[in-house]
């Protein structure tokens, strides 16, 4: 924030009018920087094959599955492992490309089949990667000046990140975080945030790193209830660069993890990078799955409605952008509160007039209740949910799916819980 040190005293009204204009300018200057709206890199339905068409490459021989997919949608991708296999059976990572940013924030629902058992090991399946512009659009992302991870383990929730590139081979196991920004922040050179000192390994000729932030709890979990692994789940992730300060990195950087619209990591004061790198920018999105050690059995997982974008709409939990999304978005907001148990408001924005319908279906995408199904004028809409279905009969607890619709095609879908 700005200081403003007064010089001399204002002796009259025009004066002081004059300064109150200009208060009241930076004033608003400073939130029209704040309230930026929110860009959408790009999003992905996975309804059909045709991955090349919307930015995708690398592998895009998908498979999708019809019978797997959340309330509204018509099919979901799947990735299945054999037992054995380090990758799905539809092969390798596919990557998108996105405008460089120093901020990313990835949205998506996923679900595990029963059986799922990751890797056994306190490391991988890799799934979701960001890899920035300081490599290429076909390099590695196990090897990189950086690359960001959003994932599970044994079924904890966890981001991480490996800069391995950036290692200072001739000082492997020696802390360089007060003696030079030529290093790496995610191990071998020291604790560059008071988070440890990462991982560190020799493979081949050179080392590897990495460094994790867990959520502490398991959230994909073996029996039936909220954090079901076999239930679909809402993810979303952040990651902010730190900044730099005088070539100098400062540990600022910012890592979110979301589970059904619950923040479950949320650390504010990390260091992504350091003043060697300090042009460094997100700008690669992958979907990877990988066991490294094969997978312990035959499993599967499914992704659907998958959303990059550079910040999260209404966070209130750090991030400093405005609970405001973008006016010219169709955007429905998480229910609140939820969980619930006697009511529940849901509230949706709307652009310009359309038609508009707003549903509540279960977990096996039968419908309960129709709030809206008309023409509705643009601006903020809000229903009230009790948990009854449409005959007025009480439900029970469990999780359902509000989707909005608009002129007949799905354009949101939250995940509420309603608890008796």
């Amino acid at each position: 924030m700005k200081t403003i040190t007064f010089l001399k005293p204002i002796k009259t009204i025009a004066s002081k009018t004059i300064f109150s204009a200009v208060l009241i300018f930076l004033f608003i200057s400073m939130f029209e920087k704040e309230a930026v709206s929110q860009t959408i890199f790009f999003q992905e339905l996975f309804e059909d094959t045709d991955f090349n068409s919307r930015g995708w490459y690398d592998n895009t021989n998908l498979q999708l599955s019809s019978t797997e997919h959340i309330p509204g949608s018509s099919s979901s991708v799947e990735f299945h492992f054999n037992l054995g296999e380090t990758t799905p059976t539809s092969g390798g990572a596919i990557r998108h490309k996105f405008t460089d940013t120093d901020e990313i924030y990835v949205s998506y629902w996923v679900k595990y089949s029963s059986n799922w058992e990751g890797s056994n090991m306190s490391y991988h399946p890799h799934e979701f990667l960001i890899m920035t512009n300081e490599n290429g659009d076909w390099d590695g992302p196990a090897y990189t000046h950086l690359t960001a991870y959003i994932e599970q383990n044994e079924g904890e929730p966890l981001l991480s990140i490996q800069d391995g590139q950036n290692i200072d081979e001739s000082n492997i196991g020696v802390d360089l975080t007060e003696i030079t920004e030529n290093r790496a922040v995610a191990g071998c050179n020291g604790d560059s945030d008071g988070y440890g000192n990462g991982s560190c390994y020799l493979s081949g000729s050179v080392h590897r790193n990495g460094k994790q932030w867990r959520a502490g709890n398991i959230y994909f979990q073996d029996t039936p209830g909220l954090y079901y692994k076999n239930d679909w789940h809402f993810i979303e992730a952040y990651f902010k660069l730190n900044s730099i300060s005088g070539g100098i990195g400062i540990a600022d950087g910012i890592m979110k993890y979301w589970y059904d619209d619950i923040l479950i990591i949320n650390h504010t004061d990390v260091m992504i990078r350091t003043g060697f790198h300090p042009n460094i920018k997100f700008n690669q999105f992958m979907i990877a799955p990988w066991i490294g050690d094969g997978s312990p059995i035959a499993q599967t997982f499914w992704v659907d409605n998958l959303t990059v974008a550079d910040y999260r709409v209404g966070d209130i939990s750090g991030i400093t952008h405005p609970e405001q999304s973008n006016p010219n978005n169709f955007v429905l907001q998480q229910n609140y509160p939820n969980p619930f148990n006697t009511q529940t408001t849901i509230s949706y924005q709307l652009p310009v007039k359309a038609h508009t319908t707003l549903k509540i279906y279960n977990t096996i995408g039968r419908e309960i209740r129709t709030f809206v199904n008309e023409n509705q004028p643009a601006g903020r809409h809000s229903i009230i949910w009790d948990g009854t279905n449409s005959t007025g009969e009480p439900l029970n607890s469990g999780i359902y799916f509000c989707i909005l619709n608009i002129d007949n095609k799905q354009v949101s879908t939250k995940r509420i819980v309603l608890l008796k």
